[in-house]
Parts: C-alpha cells; structure tokens; sequence
C-alpha cells in the first residue's frame, strides 16, 4: 500500500472526480471497423478506488487508453469523459498532456512496455517532476528518491540511478 504524495483532484461538490457516459471506441481498419468498448458508462466519486477487470480482449485497456486521451488517430471514440468537470473527449493534446501525470495517471500492468530501457530509473521520474512540478534536475533527482522510499523500494538512491532491467517486476511496478 502506498500513499498518496499530492492533493487529489477537487471535484465540485456531489460531483464525481471522473465520470464516464456513453463511451464507445471503435478503430476503423481497411475493411472493416472494430467495436472495441459499446456505450460503457460510470463514475468515480472523491476518494473511491475502481479496480477495471474482465477477460482478456474485453476492453480493459483500450478504455483507460481512451479516458487518457491516448488512443492512436485510427480511433473513434464517443460519448463522455469528465474529470472534476472537465470534458475530456475532444481535448486538444497539448491541454490533456498538461493534465497527464498530474490531475491523471494509469499504472500499466506490465511496466517494461512503459518504461524506457535506455534511461535510469532517476530520470524517468525525474522527467515527470520536472515537466509538472518545475523542479530543476538535482531536486527532481532528490525527490525521485523520496518517492521510491515511499513506495518502499529498498536502497532507494542506489536504485535512482539503475535502469529498468535492473530492477525486479514488483518494483518497477512500484516505479509507474
């Protein structure tokens, strides 16, 4: 179990942190168009977790990929995704980049397909600090450090500067 390190996104009051409505995603292919997620709707209300489960191929992914914003352009996506009351679908990227990392995040199930394997662990995190908190690289390195013990990484400033490959399946997940 972790804790949470910022302030969660305000909703407005009785609102859902994330609402979900009508959501469809389809990907048009030479010949044919793939319904992938059909009129899928739900909300997340302030400090409720929602675990996303089903067999494989059900969607599970491609819905989240679609919340995110990160689908690739053959996608089709309807309906409606709020967070804290703002619209989603239709965002233009630089807005939802902005908001990635920061007011959202998605831990991906196999973290290797997620982490760069050319950058130490450090920098990865430290990438993100930088980019949404402003940090300059020694605090960001700093904090990544704080972060992994945290998560209870061990030998955390021993590990900041390791690379994805170094480390065991159950940290680099702690890592996302």
């Amino acid at each position: 179990m972790t804790a949470a390190t910022t302030a969660p996104v305000p909703a407005p009051s009785g609102e859902a942190v994330l609402s979900v409505r009508d959501l469809s995603v389809s990907f048009r292919g030479h010949d044919r168009t793939v319904h992938a997620v059909d009129n899928l709707s739900y909300d997340v209300a302030p400090g409720e977790v929602l675990a996303v489960v089903g067999e494989s191929g059900c969607g599970k992914s491609v819905t989240s990929m679609a919340v995110m914003g990160l689908l690739p352009p053959t996608a089709h996506v309807t309906g409606s995704v709020r967070l804290a009351g703002q619209e989603l679908v239709g965002l233009p990227e630089k807005r939802l980049a902005r908001l990635r990392g920061q007011e959202m995040a998605m831990i991906f199930q196999e973290p290797m397909t997620s982490l760069n394997p050319v950058l130490t662990i450090g920098r990865q995190i430290g990438e993100v600090l930088r980019k949404h908190q402003g940090l300059g690289r020694r605090e960001a390195r700093d904090r990544a450090i704080e972060l992994l013990t945290l998560v209870g990484i061990p030998a955390p400033a021993k590990r900041v500067d390791e690379y994805p490959h170094q480390l065991s399946g159950g940290m680099r997940q702690r890592v996302m």
